[in-house]
């Protein structure tokens, strides 16, 4: 009876620490998130309103400056236990390029909302995709 106690105890302790893992990894995403949504935002408005070029390449352009943002914090801070690889690169380069397809289809589908209105809705709609596959597919451990 002992020794089953004990590895259940031993099996909560683990998934404990596996959820704390995450929750931690999930916070980290965020701010980094944070500081690339910045990246993104002042880069964006900076083309739109100086520059005067169009949205699209503004975005394209604006999120390129937050993925490198993303994937030097990322790689170095929020998920620091996976191994540095040129595989984990290409596929930090190809999901992200998903997900600037992915906003620059919102952003194209939302045109009827106010230019900022569509940028905040389509990064968060990036955010959420990018986040779930970061953790299970490009820095998975």
């Amino acid at each position: 009876m002992g020794s089953k106690s004990e590895q259940y105890k031993r099996d909560e302790m683990r998934t404990n620490h596996s959820n704390w893992r995450w929750l931690k990894q999930a916070i980290l995403f965020g701010f980094v998130g944070v500081s690339n949504t910045a990246v993104d935002f002042i880069v964006f408005y900076l083309l739109t309103h100086f520059v005067l070029i169009d949205y699209v390449i503004a975005q394209i352009v604006s999120y390129g400056a937050g993925m490198l943002n993303s994937y030097l914090w990322n790689s170095k801070v929020t998920f620091a236990e996976s191994m540095h690889s040129r595989v984990r690169a290409i596929k930090f380069v190809v999901l992200n390029a998903a997900v600037l397809g992915i906003t620059l289809a919102a952003m194209h589908s939302m045109l009827f909302l106010p230019l900022y209105l569509n940028k905040v809705i389509s990064t968060l709609i990036g955010l959420s995709v990018n986040f779930i596959l970061s953790k299970r597919w490009v820095f998975k451990s």
